[in-house]
């Protein structure tokens, strides 16, 4: 026997109602492995490392210039007297060598030769210079002309693969600044007007003398 009607609707109503999601119900996907709390600040992503900078190199070829100069006893000075120097330009891209590294560490020599040169003749003609230091002074000149001589031989020789006369010659080079110091050293009433110069230009000649052994040129 059916239901009665009224009860009939009864049911159907109470189904729908279970069936049906309640009002306003909806569903929110959620993305896999998210567990941040609703509101959260989101972390800032860090900053990317700064690329070291790049080392700038002394001059083309400064690898073998530090190399060399760290086989003298005034390393420091060797490498600032060569960057003063101006750079070889070699064809096709060649690097520098033993003998270009010497030739510039040559060069700083002659530089600071000419400078002494200069001063111990300004010296020689300043009225208020002892007159007892003349004669030292024209022999710095001397000397440093010498010195000059001294390093065109050596020139020649590096170029000539003449080993001994190249060690030969910038002995002489060390040898001629030792003689413009002596001159001032043997009175002792004289000021050493020139020792200032004449120790800087020791060591550059020193300089000269290691890089020619440590390149295997003398």
């Amino acid at each position: 026997m059916p239901p009665p009607p009224l009860l009939a609707c009864l049911l159907t109503l109470l189904l729908v109602t279970a069936v049906a999601p309640p009002a306003g119900a909806f569903c929110v996907s959620k993305k896999a492995g998210a567990h941040s709390k609703p509101g959260a600040p989101a972390k800032p992503k860090p900053a990317p490392a700064p690329a070291p900078p790049k080392p700038t190199p002394l001059i083309p070829g400064a690898d073998i210039v530090r190399s060399l100069c760290l086989k003298t006893d005034y390393p420091d000075l060797c490498m600032s007297s060569i960057s003063r120097q101006p750079q070889p330009q070699l064809p096709g891209g060649r690097r520098l060598d033993g003998a270009g590294v010497l030739r510039l560490a040559m060069a700083a020599v002659r530089a600071k030769a000419a400078e002494a040169r200069a001063a111990a003749a300004a010296l020689a003609k300043d009225p208020r210079t002892q007159p007892q230091a003349l004669g030292p002074l024209h022999d710095c000149v001397q000397s440093f002309d010498d010195l000059a001589d001294s390093l065109d031989g050596a020139e020649k020789a590096i170029a000539a693969g003449d080993r001994g006369t190249t060690g030969t010659m910038l002995d002489t080079v060390r040898t001629d600044v030792d003689t413009c110091d002596q001159g001032f050293e043997e009175r002792e009433e004289l000021k050493p007007v020139m020792a200032k110069r004449d120790a800087e230009l020791a060591k550059l000649a020193s300089n000269c003398l290691a890089i020619a052994t440590a390149a295997g040129l003398r």
